[in-house]
């Protein structure tokens, strides 16, 4: 809106008119138009608590620390727009993102970066080759990554090793890749994301159980907050009561999302958008 501003100037004039010295008054109207206001608006950053009862009821499990200052709140849904610009470096249960065709290009999208037999092991991040799919050759992670830049990149990574990493090596190999990745490609929007929730149907259950799990998250989000990268918590977001992934959501194998699974996931995260945000350590 404008606003107007309206000055009366009153003017006068002795003017002496040849009938003998009339005082003539003149009033004068000036319209002063202002710039227009500025209407600010601040954006409402509301913590997703979706798995906070569920893990107050099972107190084995690590709970997400809400407080973190780079968890993704909720935001407006970004749609399929911002799914197709994004990108993954994933093990096998993301990996099905992409025969599902849930990715943008569908089947024939380059968004999933993995090892060739669709899957990879984070203690290997330093000497094992993706599969790069714009060529469909076999490249180290950071060589991919240099090639490509993605304008968003989400790090999907770790199960493969919770059976047999503690926390020192879990948390040096991840901040490797992270730190690696940060300086490769610095105009990439780099996401780290938790490790999904398993049931007992798996056939190593015991050897990985959620309580290794959600230990584990709680270490990406540690380096997360180390390096100021976003976390998406999309553990809890296929978190049933029971403290085991929802078994509606998980193919038969207890393992690997099934495809309704993957369109969770995805919801997740188009509805959790990026931004930036504050290093807490460093």
């Amino acid at each position: 809106m404008k606003k107007i501003i309206i000055f009366t100037l009153v003017f006068t004039f002795l003017m002496l008119t040849a009938c003998g010295g009339n005082t003539i008054e003149e009033t004068t109207t000036l319209e002063v138009i202002t710039e227009p206001e500025i209407e600010t608006t601040t954006e409402s950053w509301e913590i997703d608590r979706t798995g906070e009862e569920i893990y107050q009821s099972h107190p084995d499990l690590t709970p997400v620390d809400y407080t973190s200052p780079v968890i993704l709140p909720l935001s407006e849904d970004m749609g399929q727009e911002y799914v197709d610009k994004l990108t993954f470096i994933c093990d096998s249960p993301t990996y099905w993102m992409w025969p599902w065709g849930l990715l943008g290009g569908g089947e024939d999208t380059n968004s999933i970066w993995t090892g060739p037999e669709g899957t990879m092991t984070l203690a290997y991040q330093s000497s094992y080759c993706i599969l790069d799919p714009f060529d469909n050759t076999e490249k180290p992670i950071r060589q991919v990554v240099e090639e490509h830049k993605p304008e968003y990149l989400i790090l999907a990574v770790g199960i493969n090793g919770v059976s047999f990493m503690d926390e020192e090596e879990f948390k040096a190999d991840y901040e490797d890749l992270v730190s690696d990745i940060l300086e490769i490609s610095p105009e990439t929007k780099l996401m780290c994301q938790s490790i999904y929730p398993i049931t007992p149907a798996y056939r190593w259950w015991g050897d990985i159980t959620n309580v290794m799990i959600t230990e584990a998250n709680s270490w990406i989000l540690d380096v997360a907050e180390e390096y100021g990268v976003p976390y998406l918590d999309t553990f809890s977001v296929l978190l049933a009561e029971d403290g085991h992934a929802k078994r509606e959501l998980m193919g038969s194998d207890g393992l690997h999302p099934n495809y309704e699974g993957l369109k969770t996931v995805l919801q997740y995260i188009r509805t959790h958008k990026y931004r930036e945000v504050t290093k807490t350590f460093g």
